[in-house]
């Protein structure tokens, strides 16, 4: 019988470090700035090195993408089941750097079909979990599904962080920070008559 050998601990901590990298260099200067050579010098590795851990840049963006979207996944599962689903939904959606990094991941996809697929199907995946926890959640804030359906809310509240967000790290004039601070107060209002009803 064939077992399935575990990576070595250094080479896990390596791989960790790529990514984060990787992360690093979205961040500061979007996606296009990333290739072997520029992930490996701040790894502190030669280039070539890095196709040991990472075959291609393609599997490189998908690995980085997997990594955060598994964490945002386990986020949202836990901010459903928190004491303020809708509000603790917003802080998520409107975080800088995970919009940030998913909005430079999603342009690369629009070049990079093997991301395209991926990011495909998290999507699906993370709005079908909304939707199916909003059925339920929604009549507990008093508003009837039928009426706004939990598919309008989960886009709504994604559109209206990924909005804010790219829009205040874009410097846009477009009251960014006026909508987020309303849509604070609107959903502090929305779990307050939860909880007293």
């Amino acid at each position: 019988m064939a077992t399935t050998r575990r990576p070595r601990a250094s080479t896990e901590e390596k791989r960790q470090r790529i990514l984060d990298a990787t992360e690093e260099i979205i961040l500061e200067q979007g996606y296009a700035a990333v290739s072997s050579r520029r992930v490996a010098a701040r790894v502190g590795i030669q280039a070539p090195h890095l196709h040991y851990y990472f075959a291609t840049i393609d599997d490189l963006f998908v690995a980085v993408l997997e990594r955060r979207a598994g964490r945002n996944v386990e986020r949202m599962t836990e901010v459903l089941d928190s004491p303020e689903p809708l509000r603790t939904w917003w802080a998520l959606a409107s975080d800088q750097r995970g919009t940030a990094l998913f909005v430079e991941l999603l342009a690369a996809a629009n070049h990079r079909p093997a991301l395209r697929e991926v990011v495909g199907q998290l999507a699906r995946q993370v709005r079908e979990m909304q939707v199916e926890r909003l059925t339920t959640l929604l009549p507990e804030y008093g508003i009837d599904p039928d009426d706004v359906p939990p598919v309008l809310v989960a886009a709504a509240m994604q559109g209206l962080g990924f909005g804010v967000v790219t829009d205040q790290a874009a410097g846009y004039e477009t009251r960014a920070d006026e909508a987020a601070a309303a849509m604070d107060r609107f959903l502090a209002a929305l779990e307050a008559r939860r909880t007293s009803s």
